[in-house]
């Protein structure tokens, strides 16, 4: 979740402060620096403080190699019990976020924020930690489960203080501590962004209890706060959109994924769901429209067998025999090596078919994002080798090679869980096609009849708005504009 990103903040020369001469013997040897290029400096023939100086006014002109490289050796060369060590490993921290390694720089702000050795660079830490974890994929592991969710913090600012909060009760919620969750909650002032998202994991764990109606009214109510980010808004959206399709309104459902819609025009899932309540509405044509729209290229990666299924449905009732028998069998070429994999009875873990799609549906996409992050960076540590130095460049490999073996072993154990509930769906939309199937063969008997009493919508009959508009098209082409389409099929029953 993110709360909108923040400008990275660069270091204060109060920090640490030297006195004035050293700041100007420091300045003259960062022009030298800048002269003979920052990776040929030999650090150890400069004085600490001045080295400690450099790293300062480097993060203060942008100069970020140049400023972990003097924090990294001011780092090697003293201790914790240095008063000036987490302001120098802040300094690191901030720099290599500069440089785009976040995952190296999450790691040192964890260092400073869970050791509390200089409460005054704490903030400042959980601070960088917000970031990494609003705009990057991070290691939920350590920076969450290890310490953010579970360690006893308090005494910072009130914006920090209810990130943490935030997060606290969150874990506690998904123990099953909702009084612990709920004091957590409550600690977060109405200003803070991270209210309404509190706010909305109270309203989803009484949707869980089925209280359809509370629940609505509690979402509602989350919109009317004064402080709601727009990820935060869209899932509220979303999920008084799924109360209306359980209460069988799906006309309001629909609407309200329009209004999503509009801040969210490319999520697969959304489609999916609109043609689910324009089916059950009785307005098939828009339904396979909708489906229609899935197979541009752009959601190549979506991964949800339902949709086969019910792209067969609304092919049924429109008494589509031949097209809808199609639909059904797409299932299997598709997913056919899944599926092969299950019914041979290869471990989940070993399925290569099941483990590519796991990694691409929402489930698996947290940690296989990490994974792929970590790696990204680890590169970059080797792009940037030149301007960090050897020494640094060879303690940062090492630092990055343990990330990518962590996140790949979590990413094997917390994929096992999307496979189990990916061979689940892939399972039960195969048993659903043989009904369909099934049914197929009795309706030739049986005649064009409808299955259901639900009449079918005219998909024309809305009036059109605005000025008509020609699109000519050369050859192939795929666009998101384009998702709203109706498929001009002809309706066959015979009532």
């Amino acid at each position: 979740m993110t709360t909108g990103r923040t400008p990275i903040p660069t270091a204060s020369p109060r920090s640490g402060a030297s006195p004035p001469r050293a700041w100007l013997a420091a300045l003259a040897l960062l022009c030298a620096v800048w002269l003979a290029g920052c990776s040929t400096v030999n650090f150890a023939e400069v004085e600490r403080d001045d080295v400690f100086a450099i790293a300062v006014q480097a993060s203060l002109d942008g100069e970020h190699a140049l400023a972990v490289r003097a924090s990294e050796h001011y780092l090697q060369g003293t201790s914790p019990e240095d008063p000036r060590y987490d302001r120098a490993l802040r300094l690191l921290a901030i720099s290599a976020e500069s440089l785009g390694l976040s995952y190296a720089a999450s790691l040192w702000y964890f260092d400073i924020a869970q050791s509390r050795r200089d409460l005054e660079v704490v903030a400042e830490a959980v601070r960088g930690l917000e970031r990494i974890i609003g705009s990057n994929p991070f290691d939920d592991n350590v920076l969450l489960q290890g310490f953010i969710a579970t360690d006893d913090i308090t005494g910072l600012p009130r914006e920090e203080q209810a990130f943490i909060d935030y997060y606290q009760g969150l874990h506690s919620i998904q123990r099953g501590l909702t009084d612990w969750a709920d004091k957590s909650f409550d600690a977060i002032p109405p200003s803070s962004p991270y209210r309404a998202r509190a706010d909305y994991v109270r309203a989803v764990r009484v949707l869980a209890r089925r209280d359809l109606v509370t629940a609505r009214g509690d979402l509602e109510a989350i919109l009317e706060l004064e402080v709601v980010p727009e990820d935060l808004r869209i899932d509220v959206m979303r999920s008084l959109a799924r109360i209306a399709f359980e209460e069988k309104r799906f006309g309001d459902a629909i609407t309200i994924y329009q209004s999503i819609r509009e801040t969210a025009p490319d999520d697969p899932l959304l489609l999916l769901e609109m043609a689910w309540s324009h089916y059950y509405r009785g307005e098939s044509r828009r339904a396979l429209g909708l489906l229609l729209a899935l197979d541009a290229p752009v959601y190549g990666d979506f991964i949800a067998p339902e949709r086969f299924l019910l792209e067969a449905l609304a092919l049924r009732r429109l008494c589509q025999f031949e097209p809808a028998r199609s639909a059904a069998v797409r299932l299997r070429s598709r997913h056919g090596d899944a599926l092969a994999d299950l019914h041979n009875g290869v471990p989940l873990q070993t399925s290569r078919a099941l483990r590519a799609a796991s990694g691409l549906r929402t489930g698996g996409k947290p940690v296989a994002s990490f994974r792929r992050r970590v790696e990204a960076e680890r590169r970059l540590v080797d792009e940037l080798s030149d301007d960090l130095g050897p020494e640094f460049s060879a303690r940062l490999v090492a630092i990055y090679d343990r990330g990518v073996q962590e996140s790949a072993r979590r990413e094997d154990e917390l994929l096992e869980q999307e496979m189990k509930e990916l061979a689940r769906e892939l399972l039960s939309a195969e048993e659903g096609v043989r009904l369909i199937l099934h049914e197929l063969g009795i309706a030739l008997l049986r005649g064009r009849r409808r299955t259901d009493n639900l009449d079918e919508a005219d998909p024309f009959a809305r009036a059109t708005e605005g000025s008509p508009v020609l699109y000519n098209f050369d050859g192939e082409f795929w666009t998101d504009e384009l998702d709203d389409l109706i498929v001009t099929i002809e309706d066959r029953c015979i009532d």
